[in-house]
């Protein structure tokens, strides 16, 4: 299975994603990284040396993740993804996560869903918690 990690700022977005997966899905993770490694994150029981913020599904990478990438930006006033509501909301999370160093990591599949699942309760079995912007679900 191969996994493509892109720059969620990288103004070519949309054709990186688009070249790699057309319209197909899958499971992506919003990954904080600065100087090209994942930042550390203290976690319940122990650090995510993953960086991991957030873990979801789409059943085409194109849409959802540039519906993603629009919550996140400054100057788009419409939150049709729960993390840029929430990165709104609180922005001492903008501020200790800038969007500059944030990306998303892509795993096709053909059973999204079910892969979320899995990759969410193994995420909370080894740090006790779920991933810190899945837990703000409102």
């Amino acid at each position: 299975m191969v996994n493509h990690i892109f720059q969620i700022s990288n103004d070519n977005l949309w054709n990186l994603i688009n070249d790699h997966f057309g319209n197909g899905g899958g499971v992506y993770k919003i990954i904080a990284m600065s100087d090209n490694k994942p930042t550390a994150i203290n976690r319940f029981i122990g650090i995510d040396t993953t960086g991991v913020l957030y873990i979801g599904k789409a059943d085409s990478f194109v849409d959802r993740v540039i519906t993603l990438k629009r919550s996140l930006l400054p100057d788009y006033t419409d939150t049709n993804h729960k993390v840029g509501k929430v990165y709104k909301e609180h922005p001492i999370i903008a501020a200790h996560f800038p969007l500059e160093n944030l990306y998303v990591d892509l795993q096709a599949d053909d059973n999204p869903e079910n892969l979320e699942s899995i990759l969410i309760d193994e995420y909370f079995k080894k740090y006790g918690e779920v991933p810190p912007l899945n837990a703000n679900q409102s």
